[in-house]
């Protein structure tokens, strides 16, 4: 339980960590991603329209006035999809990017797992045949440290959040 449970743990948190910063970065790519769709739609779109507007330009010139208002229709349809492409696509670059993930959960778990052990060994020398090889001043240090972590895990457990209301 001693040192052989403490880098598994840390293990385990630095993993813990790690899941969460990943999926932080897929949410991250894949909103990317997503933009990077629509505002290709909108340049192919508007590409189309282009086209499409020159061909109906040139299709007027030769038909006059018969053929040239469906293509004029059909330009405009695509020149609407291109607009909104890139409209939708600036407004999801424009948003904030998720903040990074804090590890306060796996805070939490180095806490209990730096807690556990310190506690298990201060009352396994509690016991009176069991302090008969420890020497007062490290029996005195220890408790100092535990009694030490334990308000630290209190305060940081039961702190006031920031956005409370102070007199």
């Amino acid at each position: 339980m001693g040192a052989n449970s403490r880098p598994s743990s840390l293990s385990l948190i630095f993993r813990s960590y790690l899941g969460d910063l990943r999926q932080w970065i897929g949410h991250l790519v894949t909103g990317y991603a997503l933009a990077g769709g629509f505002m290709l739609v909108g340049a192919v779109s508007l590409v189309v329209a282009i086209g499409i507007g020159v061909a109906a330009a040139f299709h007027a010139l030769e038909v006059r006035f018969d053929i040239w208002i469906a293509y004029a229709v059909v330009g405009c349809a695509f020149l609407v999809i291109a607009l909104a492409g890139f409209v939708v696509g600036r407004a999801l670059l424009a948003r904030p990017a998720p903040e990074v993930p804090r590890p306060s959960r796996q805070a939490d778990m180095l806490k209990r797992s730096i807690a556990a052990p310190v506690a298990a060994r201060l009352i396994a020398a509690s016991r009176p045949g069991a302090a008969a090889g420890v020497d007062p001043t490290t029996q005195a240090l220890a408790a100092g440290a535990a009694i030490m972590l334990v308000g630290w895990f209190a305060a940081s457990r039961f702190r006031r959040r920031p956005d409370a209301f102070q007199d």
